[in-house]
């Protein structure tokens, strides 16, 4: 398997996994906060907004161009974070699934875009698909404890 093919493989499998942990849940299940009192639907809009801010860095390193991620502190995420639900928090359902699905097409189109060199291990691109597929991972587990511990 290919660079491309192993990174394109983990963000296909983590979105899957993301799927599947909300398949069933109704809309008024998704509006219930499921984790640091996020509904399924905010967990959501919040992975949406990591995938939009991104793909405008995979279009960075298509172009040459440093990732503004790159400079990114692991200590602003929590500020980056409540920044982006307060823009985002009161997104229609239908809107915040919409963008689920246009923003995955669009970062695999992006992906798919880079130079074969920015996929290889150790690259930006490389370590962000595999932090991306964790964050789907992190943010699925979350869903299914709470659906397991509510019997959902």
């Amino acid at each position: 398997m290919t660079d491309r093919e192993e990174a394109r493989s983990l963000l296909e499998a983590a979105h899957k996994e993301l799927l599947a942990a909300i398949d069933g849940l109704t809309p008024e299940q998704m509006a219930i906060p499921v984790f640091d009192n996020w509904s399924v639907k905010d967990i959501l809009a919040h992975i949406v907004s990591w995938e939009e801010y991104t793909l405008l860095d995979l279009q960075r390193l298509a172009r040459g161009h440093m990732p503004a991620l790159a400079s990114f502190k692991q200590e602003d995420l929590h500020n980056w974070n409540a920044l982006v639900m307060s823009l985002r928090r009161d997104f229609p359902l239908d809107q915040v699934m919409h963008e689920l699905e246009a923003n995955r097409e669009a970062t695999i189109a992006a992906l798919d875009a880079l130079p074969d060199e920015r996929l290889a291990q150790g690259q930006f691109a490389r370590i962000w698909a595999s932090i991306t597929a964790g964050h789907d991972h992190e943010h699925a587990e979350h869903i299914r404890n709470w659906r397991q511990k509510e019997g959902i």
